[in-house]
């Protein structure tokens, strides 16, 4: 008997922590942000320098990030580059240099979604990080939370809407700083832009 009611108690916790797609998301009527699509620029300074471009749909569930990012080490200028699908839970990291990608999952969102606000989600993932809530500062005429994290590799967030506008980080000796610089929203992505091509294979 108690072996039957342990795996009652253990069938909800899988059903919860079962990856879902922005399709399975959406059904559900869960918003990641407030904000239905929205097309992000950003400038990357300080000791490194590039840019950093993020586009999503589907309230934030469907996403695409692209950064290029060039800095010296040790007398040798390195270039470091990120392009990641989100789809849901599931977040997908290309290497064109080989063909092919990575999935990890993610539900730091979703699973809170069901329960609480855009909002609220976004607070409490920062809280959960160790940040805190310094006065608002405004970016691009949009008001925004501002969150230190102490001895943390990230440094400061600015974020309006659940979206990181501003980020101070220190890799290594070197402080970088990725601040937007346009911001559009209401925006129509071509859905091309969150499929990688069929030839690459997943790296286990």
């Amino acid at each position: 008997m108690k072996s039957f009611i342990n795996l009652l108690v253990l069938i909800p916790c899988l059903v919860f922590s079962q990856a879902k797609t922005a399709e399975e998301l959406r059904a559900q009527d869960l918003k990641k942000y407030p904000i239905q699509s929205a097309e992000i620029k950003y400038e990357i300074t300080g000791d490194a320098d590039g840019e950093e471009f993020m586009v999503f749909t589907d309230y934030g569930w469907i996403s695409l990030k692209q950064q290029t990012m060039t800095f010296e080490l040790y007398g040798i200028t390195s270039t470091q580059s990120v392009h990641e699908i989100t789809d849901g839970d599931f977040v997908y990291r290309l290497n064109p240099d080989d063909s092919t990608y990575t999935i990890k999952k993610d539900y730091k969102w979703s699973q809170q979604a069901s329960y609480k606000t855009p909002e609220q989600v976004s607070e409490a993932i920062l809280f959960s990080m160790g940040g805190q809530q310094q006065a608002d500062a405004a970016l691009l005429d949009k008001k925004c939370q501002v969150w230190t994290f102490e001895g943390k590799a990230i440094q400061e967030l600015w974020v309006w809407n659940g979206l990181v506008l501003k980020r101070k980080a220190k890799l290594g000796d070197r402080n970088i700083e990725t601040t937007a610089t346009e911001v559009k929203l209401d925006v129509s992505p071509n859905p091309i832009l969150f499929t990688y091509p069929e030839f690459y294979k997943e790296k286990k």
